[in-house]
C-alpha cells in the first residue's frame, strides 16, 4: 500500500512488503452473477454524499481499469478517505516504524521459533523466490509470511502500483486533492503483531501451503471480483480465514468498529467524499455496509 522504494534491496523489499499488508483475502463484496452492479455504494448525508469503493490493493497492469461510477465519484469528491494517506509516507518513516514490531524477541531465531520441519519447509520455498533467508532469521513468522506473499504476487505479475488504492492515490497527489487517513502506519504494522508466536508460525506454514497453487486462487479470486460472483466469492473469503478467526478478527471486524464513527461524522458534512478501503470490509456481517444499515443509514450499492 506504498510506494515508497523499489523492489530488490533488502530495504526495498522491507519497504515493499507493506504494498501487500493487507492481501491475505483481498475478496470484495460483489453484485450477483448477471447484473452490472460494482464494489460500490453510496450513503446520503444531510447535505452530502459518502461514496464507498472496495479496493483490491494489488492487480496486474492489463487489469487495471477503475469502475467508471467511482471515477465520476472521484471528481465530485472534496477528499479521499483511505486506510493510510499514501502520499505522505517516506521510506524513512516506514523503516522507523516497523522494526520492532517485524523483529523477534532479543536472542530468538526464526529457525528456532518453527522448528526444524517448519524451518525446511520455508527453506523449500524461500529458495526459488530469490528470497535469502538469511535476512529473515531473527523476523516474525507473520512478517516473512507476507515476503513469502508477496514474491509469489509479484512473480504472478501483480503490481500494488496497479492496484486501486495506488491509483487514486496518484490522481489526488496530481489534483491537489487531500487524503484523510483511517489509521496509522504503526496500526498497520501491528496487526499481525498481535497473534502470538505459534499462531503466527501456523499463519506462515499455511501460507507456504497456499503458494503452491497460488496462480488458481489469485486468479480465481479476480475474476470472481470482476464478474460479480458472490458465490464463489463467499467461499473463497470462508476458505481463507476459516483456520484463523483471531486474524480475520484483527484485519476486519475490529478496524472497521474503530472506523466507523469517523465514516459516520464524514455524513453530517457539506462534501462529498469517496471513501476506499480493502473490500473485505465493506462485506458481510459487520462489514462496514453492515454496520452503517444497523445504524439506520440507507446504503445503496451502483
Amino acid at each position: 500500500m506504498l510506494r515508497v522504494a523499489r523492489m530488490g534491496s533488502p530495504m526495498g523489499l522491507r519497504i515493499g512488503l507493506i504494498l501487500f499488508l493487507i492481501w491475505c483475502a483481498p475478496v470484495p463484496a460483489a453484485a450477483p452473477a448477471g447484473t452490472s452492479l460494482h464494489t460500490f455504494w453510496s450513503v446520503k448525508g444531510a447535505h452530502n454524499t459518502v461514496y464507498l469503493l472496495g479496493s483490491v490493493h494489488v492487480l496486474k497492469p492489463t487489469d487495471s481499469d477503475l469502475p467508471a461510477e467511482a471515477l465520476r465519484a472521484y471528481q465530485g469528491a472534496g477528499a479521499l478517505v483511505m486506510e493510510l494517506d499514501l502520499n505522505h509516507l517516506d521510506a524513512s518513516q516506514l523503516a522507523g516504524s516497523g522494526l520492532e514490531l517485524e523483529s523477534l524477541p532479543d536472542g530468538e531465531t526464526l529457525e528456532h521459533v518453527l522448528g526444524p520441519r517448519g524451518y525446511a519447509r520455508f527453506l523449500e520455498h524461500a529458495k526459488p523466490l530469490g528470497l535469502d533467508p538469511e535476512l529473515f532469521s531473527h523476523d516474525q513468522p507473520w512478517f516473512v509470511a507476507v515476503a513469502i506473499e508477496q514474491l509469489e504476487l509479484t512473480r504472478l505479475g501483480f503490481d500494488a502500483g496497479s492496484g486501486v488504492d495506488e491509483q487514486f492515490a496518484q490522481r489526488a497527489q496530481a489534483d491537489h486533492k487531500p487524503i484523510i487517513a483511517l489509521e496509522t502506519l504503526d496500526e498497520q504494522l501491528g496487526l499481525f503483531a498481535h497473534l502470538s508466536l505459534p499462531q503466527q508460525s501456523r499463519f506462515l506454514l499455511q501460507t507456504l501451503d497456499d503458494t503452491d497453487d497460488a496462480a488458481r486462487q489469485v486468479d480465481t479470486v479476480v475474476e470472481a471480483w470482476r464478474h460479480g460472483d458472490t458465490v464463489a466469492l463467499g467461499r473463497l473469503l470462508g476458505e481463507s480465514y476459516a483456520e484463523f478467526p483471531e486474524l480475520y478478527r484483527l484485519l476486519t471486524t475490529d478496524r472497521n468498529r474503530r472506523w466507523l464513527p469517523t465514516l459516520q461524522g464524514l455524513l453530517h458534512e457539506n462534501q462529498d467524499y469517496l471513501v476506499i478501503v480493502g473490500a473485505l470490509h465493506l462485506v458481510g456481517k459487520d462489514g462496514i455496509v453492515d454496520l452503517l444499515r444497523q445504524g439506520g443509514y440507507e446504503v445503496v450499492q451502483h
